[in-house]
């Protein structure tokens, strides 16, 4: 099976190469940075340089026979309206008409549950209404429309929403979360007690694998996360003892009013305050099981991390 896979170098990306790499398929990395192709190179896939939010740079994949398109480029952060709607919109309708041009087999596109986040439930599911709590999630919505648009004139398309992911080398959550708990400034408000649901990246993979064949993912969207749904308190346990580190620190009820109220650090412990929990019934009823529990997966990560650390420390 031939398989073209967009944000190959990016954090998923990377994962779901490596995964690929040990099947029966022949691997064409979409790339635009020549560097960071180079840690994929061992892995014996192919290369196509080219943009995906300039169309006449796809132009060349036509030439390719392509089976499979698994589409997870992507910007997330959660700043630059317009960065955000030239990659992760415009992006995604060339990808799109690139995969209805080459009439592939199936477009598997990673959008996100922040795209229904904005909606006062927990769990929240899959068919809840659009609403969207900041500028990444209002992309994401706009991205998604754009797939069903095509689903709808017969481009057989996947649309998976993955929750918060993590993992090993994760550049965005898991270092910061490491960092603040490692210094006692990320303290557990409310007790730790709302739930934070996490989906594990090979999780996340393994489900973009999985939905190549079964034809119901055709005609929904699904969200993946993980089986278990912890507390805060579980996943900063989780993650502090994975590294040596004591237990996070409650804050007192008394001083919540005051950190909540702080520059800075209020809006970020305002997160914690909101249960974070995704209804998985619908990927399990089309017959998908994540296979990395969530402590161990957790921890693994956190380990991850902390020996790259070192590694980066004796090299410099």
């Amino acid at each position: 099976m031939n398989v073209l896979i967009t944000g190959s170098t990016g954090f998923i990306g990377r994962f779901l190469v490596r995964r690929l790499s040990k099947g029966n398929f022949n691997i064409l990395c979409l790339v635009r940075n020549k560097e960071k192709a180079k840690t994929l190179e061992p892995l014996g896939v192919k290369f196509i340089y080219a943009d995906i939010t300039q169309d006449a740079s796809l132009e060349k994949i036509l030439n390719h026979r392509i089976d499979v398109i698994f589409h997870c480029a992507g910007y997330v952060k959660n700043r630059n309206r317009n960065l955000l709607y030239k990659i992760n919109v415009l992006g995604t309708e060339n990808i799109c008409r690139l995969a209805k041009k080459l009439n592939v087999e199936r477009m598997v596109y990673l959008s996100s549950v922040s795209v229904v986040s904005g909606n006062d439930c927990a769990p929240l599911y899959e068919d809840l209404p659009y609403k969207a709590t900041n500028i990444y999630g209002e992309s994401k919505i706009e991205a998604e429309k754009k797939v069903i648009d095509y689903r709808k004139k017969g481009l057989r398309s996947v649309i998976l929403r993955p929750c918060m992911v993590y993992g090993e080398g994760e550049p965005h959550m898991l270092g910061l979360l490491l960092h603040l708990l490692k210094f006692r400034l990320l303290p557990l408000i409310g007790g730790g007690r709302k739930k934070f649901h996490l989906v594990y990246v090979k999780n996340v993979v393994e489900a973009m694998i999985f939905s190549l064949n079964n034809d119901e993912f055709l005609k929904e969207t699904v969200f993946v996360a993980d089986n278990e749904v912890l507390t805060i308190k579980e996943v900063f346990t989780i993650l502090s003892r994975a590294i040596n580190l004591s237990a996070p620190w409650n804050v007192p009820a008394a001083l919540n009013p005051f950190l909540l109220n702080t520059p800075f650090i209020g809006k970020r412990l305002e997160f914690f305050l909101k249960n974070r929990v995704y209804s998985i019934e619908r990927i399990k009823s089309l017959g998908f099981d994540s296979l990395y529990p969530a402590e161990q997966s957790l921890t693994r990560s956190a380990r991850y991390f902390l020996d790259e650390k070192k590694r980066n420390s004796y090299v410099s």
